[in-house]
């Protein structure tokens, strides 16, 4: 006869982690690159711009899909902030136009980057005498990150 037992939550692997936030940060950066250039561009040139925008973007949630499935906490936030993370394969997704407002999405950008950098920093710390700052500033850190994440995700 099997026993049932309690689900133990998984320890969470903090360099893992860390790499995932790096590859995120990474993603960002060329997205907006790609949106500062695509300023500057006209044409065939500036639509070939936007679809790597689009590309970045793609990439960045599917690592955004990465985190969650380590940091329950995280997909929670997301969840009830109603971004929802969508597979490559649903055609709404994949047939969007880019027509986001490149201004705001010039300022957000740097923004995520900062929320990343902000979660490295604090896995860092996870393990030192600071662990109730750590909870406090991780629930928060993952709240704004989703919000921006969901601000993003509906203009591109």
């Amino acid at each position: 006869m099997w026993k049932r037992r309690e689900r133990k939550p998984m320890a969470v692997d903090i360099d893992h982690m860390k790499v995932l936030n790096q590859e995120a940060i990474e993603q960002l950066e060329l997205m907006s690159t790609a949106l500062e250039a695509s300023e500057l561009a006209t044409g065939t040139m500036r639509d070939s711009l936007d679809t790597m925008i689009e590309n970045h973007w793609h990439g960045y949630m599917d690592i955004i899909h990465m985190i969650t499935m380590h940091d329950e906490d995280l997909a929670a936030t997301m969840k009830k902030q109603g971004t929802i993370l969508l597979d490559e394969e649903d055609n709404e997704y994949a047939e969007r136009q880019f027509t986001a407002n490149r201004a705001l999405l010039l300022l957000l950008l740097p923004a995520l980057i900062r929320r990343h950098q902000r979660f490295i920093h604090l896995w860092a710390l996870r393990g030192s005498p600071m662990i109730d700052y750590f909870k406090e500033s991780m629930a928060m850190e993952r709240e704004h990150t989703s919000e921006i994440i969901a601000i993003i995700q509906g203009m591109v």
